[in-house]
């Protein structure tokens, strides 16, 4: 008779994947014991319907109706549903992608359209209208033309915007999955 462990590749042996252990988490105050009034509760609790209150599944403390509450979505997580206080889990900033735009800037063009206008009216009086013509598009189009790629702001620019972006997201204290803020007053209503 064979050893089924003998080194004989055909034979495999299915092995099952090792599950990542949960992470426990040293929760406060007596579990069994409503931290209000002290009557019994169940350990998973973080309601009492002796004195009707509600409290943080982790520190226990009493919550209000202006309280911010967080509840895990991970259905894994021990903490799965359980209301706890946003003292206990505290708001953290995740950095969004910059928002970026082009936002135009205004030039100098009137100033520039008057003094080639005076410039060519001049010219107008003493030398006739084509030469008068010839240094209104001289001065406007060309010098402008210059001047504006010289970094003079004749015509207008386009400058680029960058704007960084962070948003405020409470993430479980058990698993780091986020989780989604609720209140006593979302219940009554």
């Amino acid at each position: 008779m064979s050893n089924p462990d003998s080194a004989d590749p055909s034979i495999q042996i299915d092995q099952q994947p090792e599950e990542t252990p949960k992470l426990e988490l040293a929760r406060l105050g007596n579990t069994t014991q409503c931290p209000i009034c002290g009557s019994d509760v169940h350990a998973d609790a973080y309601h009492c319907t002796q004195c009707r209150s509600f409290f943080c599944y982790h520190c226990r403390a009493h919550l209000s109706a202006d309280d911010a509450i967080l509840q895990c979505t991970n259905q894994d997580c021990g903490y799965y549903g359980k209301w706890v206080c946003a003292v206990c889990n505290p708001v953290s900033k995740k950095q969004e992608q910059p928002l970026e735009y082009l936002e135009p800037v205004d030039g100098y063009w009137p100033a520039w359209l008057i003094a080639s206008l005076v410039l060519s009216l001049i010219s107008l009086w003493y030398l006739g209208w084509k030469p008068a013509l010839i240094v209104f598009v001289g001065l406007y189009g060309g010098l402008g033309y210059v001047l504006h790629s010289m970094d003079w702001n004749i015509f207008g620019k386009q400058r680029r915007v960058t704007m960084d972006r962070s948003t405020e997201e409470h993430r479980c204290i058990c698993c780091s999955k986020p989780a989604k803020s609720t209140g006593l007053r979302q219940r009554a209503g």
